[in-house]
């Protein structure tokens, strides 16, 4: 996916159950990169959200990325439907609808990348900490 060094790629099956997975890997790779605190919270927020439209608009396999330079994480989040996503105005009272303007609202950067096979939905979020101190492993 794109030209970001990623440090960590996840393929994930098109079902419900993806987004928890999703939370999990990248609860274990903040965990791994030393990252803590309410960039950890905006993380698993908005990979959830890009996860589960993945899942529900691009009924295939979901591939999840993660990367970091310096003090900047990027997730990437691609499947195979090449129809690119709309930003909805949502019902207040509906329960979905709120993902691209999450990710609008809370990451630093976003976009779309047109890929051979689909596309990828990323955002970027500054850490305000420099390059991590990877944790051994024993």
């Amino acid at each position: 996916m794109s030209s970001v060094n990623w440090s960590c790629v996840t393929t994930l099956p098109p079902e419900p159950l993806s987004s928890r997975a999703a939370r999990h890997v990248v609860t274990d790779w903040c965990i791994t990169e030393g990252l803590i605190g309410d960039v950890v919270d905006t993380l698993l927020l908005l990979t959830a959200e890009l996860v589960t439209n993945a899942v529900i608009h691009g009924r295939s396999d979901v591939e999840l990325c993660l990367g970091r330079s310096g003090a900047r994480v990027r997730v990437g989040v691609g499947d195979e439907n090449t129809r690119m996503p709309q930003r909805r105005t949502s019902d207040p009272d509906a329960l979905d609808g709120r993902g691209l303007a999450l990710v609008e609202a809370l990451a630093d950067a976003h976009g779309i990348e047109v890929t051979a096979i689909g596309k990828v939905v990323w955002f970027e979020v500054l850490t305000h900490a420099g390059p991590a101190r990877r944790l051994a492993t024993a």
